[in-house]
């Protein structure tokens, strides 16, 4: 928590550092329009922009792997080949565990 809160407060610090250092305008031309805007802002946008995208393109990801973290769990549930209840290549009964106590 607290290291967040620093590396917060020094990404706030340059941001300002740059809105200060670069105030100027600048014009941004495209085929037949053309936009005067700051320096800052301009890189601001830029910024946002490519952390959106940078968070969009990750989504298919983040969304994997929850599951992929629940068939590891039911793997690590489900007993190795039987080993561990009775019916595995080593067990000498081969019946079924569950009638294996039942006398009669």
């Amino acid at each position: 928590m607290q290291r967040t809160l620093i590396l917060l407060l020094i990404f706030t610090v340059l941001i300002a550092v740059l809105a200060l250092q670069n105030s100027g305008e600048v014009e941004i031309k495209l085929w037949f329009w053309s936009i005067r805007t700051s320096m800052v802002l301009l890189l601001i946008l830029t910024f946002a922009f490519g952390a959106l995208a940078g968070i969009l393109f990750s989504l298919p990801g983040w969304s994997r792997k929850p599951s992929r973290k629940k068939r590891e769990q039911q793997a690590s549930t489900v007993p190795e080949s039987g080993k561990e209840n009775g019916t595995g290549a080593n067990s000498h009964s081969g019946g079924d565990p569950e009638f294996e106590d039942v006398k009669g």
